[in-house]
């Protein structure tokens, strides 16, 4: 497990070194692999705003932009992408500037034209695997500021080994509760409020558990109206800072949640769900499921597994099925929290050769009270 340092001042106030904190969850039973700064080669990177956009003399696929970085004048940059418009805030390496793995950003002339930095794209600064374009920032993103300690990038990364024995610790909440425990200062878990639309959830779905000794207790939320796309920066870079790729807002939500409480949720297509309700049962003689990875599973009667009314559509507390995956074209989304037991997952995920993060935590045994907390 990847601990933010930046994340888990959220929680509590230590005022202790990375090292001496290290050291006091090494005193506690955890064993501290490595104290990572995963961004502490970028400097000189700003938050700077387009100014104007304006075709390249003497080369199509390029252009002329000049943005401001809070400086005298705008600076000239020339620039690949397509994505940006004018006014928009992006990420801007001046020259001097190093990024990850010691690049230098130099003053050059580009067929021609003198370029005076670079503005970013999220792979360039270590953010993720999209280098299609620059990284758009929000507009209320402030001008001139210092890109790496505005968006909490002057982090530190705790990389920790979890002992099976010790499932309270996985997750940022269960470390900040023994920390605050062994320090004897308080804990601030985050406050939950939601609001509700006027339809009833019973009234769009239902949820039918035939095996309450596999799965005592399932919530399920309707959410409607989604547009699915990339998550914001502050997210995409706690998931990256933990070792996550982000995927688009709603994969990235439930991973997220999972690493801050410690309990994994699933997102269905709601769409795609026959007759839109869900059904926790043991799986069917003959039955199969092609999960999300591409592999297709087949399923034994002692296998938990979310149905809808006529197929799998999970495998309960492991992964997911194709069927029913959030993709693009998802406008509305089933969101379930649930308990499973432990030894229920644990059989299943050997059986079929599948360790996820989600069977991972639930073998460790989940805590049923967080189910309604973290689907929130």
């Amino acid at each position: 497990m990847r601990i933010s340092l930046n994340w888990l001042k959220e929680y509590i106030e230590l005022g202790v070194s990375p090292e001496e904190l290290a050291e006091t969850m090494t005193m506690l039973g955890l064993e501290i692999e490595a104290i990572d700064r995963p961004w502490k080669d970028i400097t000189e990177v700003y938050i700077g705003e387009i100014k104007s956009i304006e075709p390249h003399p003497d080369a199509d696929k390029l252009i002329v932009c000049q943005t401001d970085v809070g400086r005298e004048a705008p600076l000239q940059i020339v620039c690949g992408a397509k994505n940006m418009k004018v006014g928009d805030r992006v990420p801007t390496a001046v020259v001097g500037a190093t990024l990850p793995e010691g690049f230098r950003i130099d003053a050059r002339k580009m067929r021609g034209v003198q370029s005076q930095g670079m503005m970013c794209s999220a792979c360039e600064l270590g953010l993720g695997q999209d280098h299609s374009g620059l990284l758009i920032l929000d507009p209320d993103a402030p001008l001139g500021a210092d890109f790496i300690k505005t968006f909490g990038l002057d982090d530190v990364i705790l990389d920790v080994e979890i002992t099976p024995n010790r499932g309270d610790w996985a997750s940022m909440i269960g470390v900040a509760r023994e920390l605050a425990a062994a320090y004897g200062v308080p804990c601030k878990q985050p406050d939950v409020s939601l609001s509700e639309g006027a339809h009833q959830a019973l009234s769009l779905s239902s949820v039918t558990i035939e095996a309450p000794d596999l799965c005592p207790r399932y919530i399920g939320r309707v959410l409607p109206s989604l547009t699915i796309g990339p998550s914001p920066l502050w997210m995409a870079r706690r998931l990256i800072a933990a070792g996550q790729r982000p995927i688009n807002n709603v994969v990235d939500i439930t991973n997220y949640v999972l690493l801050e409480t410690g309990h994994p949720l699933h997102a269905f297509d709601y769409g795609l769900l026959d007759e839109n309700r869900v059904v926790v049962r043991r799986a069917h003689d003959g039955e199969k499921i092609v999960t999300i990875d591409g592999e297709s599973h087949d399923l034994t009667t002692d296998m938990l597994v979310i149905a809808d009314a006529k197929r799998p559509v999970a495998i309960a507390g492991i992964m997911g099925g194709q069927e029913s995956e959030v993709g693009e074209g998802t406008h509305r989304v089933f969101l379930e929290g649930a308990y499973f037991d432990p030894v229920s997952v644990r059989r299943t995920a050997r059986a079929l050769n599948m360790q996820t993060e989600a069977s991972a935590h639930f073998q460790r045994g989940a805590d049923p009270e967080m189910c309604a907390y973290a689907v929130n």
